[in-house]
C-alpha cells in the first residue's frame, strides 16, 4: 500500500452535516458510499442550480472505476457503480433522473437538495425515481452472495453468472435466506435448494435441510445399545 502524502488546505469539497449524522452511520456498502462521496466531489466542481452528473460521465471517470474496482476484483465495475448508485437513490440521498434528449434515454444522478427535487419534478419528460411506494432494486447476484454468505472465488463466479441467467431473482434470494436460516452458508446447499426446486416445483418443494438428522436411525435397530436402548426384533 502506498502512503499518503497528505491533504491540502485548497479545493475542499463541502459535504452537508447530516451525511455525518443521518446518513454515514447507515452506509454499509462501500460501493454505495464510494459513488456517494464521488458524485459530492462531481458536482462540487459544476456551476449552476441544478449540478448533476450522468451515468456516462460516471462509468468513464476513472479515478471512481478504480475505487470500485479495489473492492472487488471479480466484479465489474459497472456493476459495482449500479449497485452503489441504486443503494444512494433507495436511501434518498441520491436522486435518480431519466429524461429524453435528443432521442435518447439519459440518467442523470443528482445530490437530494430542495433546489433539485424541485427541477427534477419540473423537468420536461423526466420522472423521479424511485416512488415511494416502489420496492427497493433487488441486489445483484454477486452482492447477494458477498453480504449473506462469503467472499467471492474466481471459481464461484462463472456458476453464480450461469445461476443468475437460469433462475429467478426471488428464487436466488429465497435460496439464500433458507441458507442463512439453516447456518449451512455455502454455494452448494443454496445449489441444491435451486435444482430441487426446478425440478419439484418451488411451492410443492419447501425447503429443508439438506442434513437433516434422522434420531430413529439410531434409537432402534443395531445401534441401540449405544444409545442405551435395545431393540429386541433385531
Amino acid at each position: 500500500m502506498t502512503a499518503f502524502d497528505g491533504f491540502s488546505t485548497e479545493n475542499l469539497v463541502p459535504l452537508p452535516a447530516e451525511f455525518f449524522t443521518a446518513v454515514l452511520p447507515c452506509i454499509s456498502s462501500a460501493a454505495e458510499l464510494k459513488v456517494t462521496l464521488h458524485l459530492f466531489w462531481a458536482v462540487s466542481r459544476q456551476r449552476g442550480r441544478a449540478k448533476r452528473v450522468d451515468w456516462e460521465t460516471l462509468l468513464a471517470d476513472e479515478s471512481l472505476i478504480q475505487g470500485l474496482r479495489a473492492i472487488s476484483a471479480l466484479r465489474p465495475a459497472a456493476e459495482l457503480l449500479e449497485e452503489g448508485l441504486a443503494r444512494a437513490v433507495e436511501r434518498r440521498t441520491i436522486l435518480h433522473v431519466v429524461s429524453a434528449e435528443a432521442g435518447r434515454a439519459v440518467n442523470w444522478y443528482l445530490v437530494n437538495t430542495a433546489a433539485n427535487r424541485a427541477w427534477a419534478e419540473r423537468h420536461n419528460g423526466a420522472r423521479l425515481e424511485p416512488a415511494p411506494d416502489q420496492a427497493p432494486p433487488a441486489p445483484g447476484i454477486f452482492a447477494l452472495y458477498e453480504q449473506n454468505i462469503g467472499l467471492l472465488t474466481p471459481m464461484l463466479v462463472e456458476e453464480l453468472r450461469e445461476a443468475d441467467r437460469k433462475y429467478p431473482a426471488a428464487w436466488l434470494e429465497d435460496a439464500v435466506r433458507a441458507a442463512v436460516e439453516a447456518n449451512i452458508r455455502n454455494w452448494r446447499y443454496i445449489r441444491r435448494i435451486l435444482e430441487r426446486w426446478e425440478a419439484d416445483g418451488k411451492e410443492s418443494a419447501p425447503h429443508r435441510s439438506e442434513q437433516s438428522f434422522d434420531l430413529s436411525k439410531y434409537t432402534s435397530g443395531k445401534y441401540a445399545a449405544f444409545f442405551g436402548r435395545t431393540d429386541t426384533n433385531d
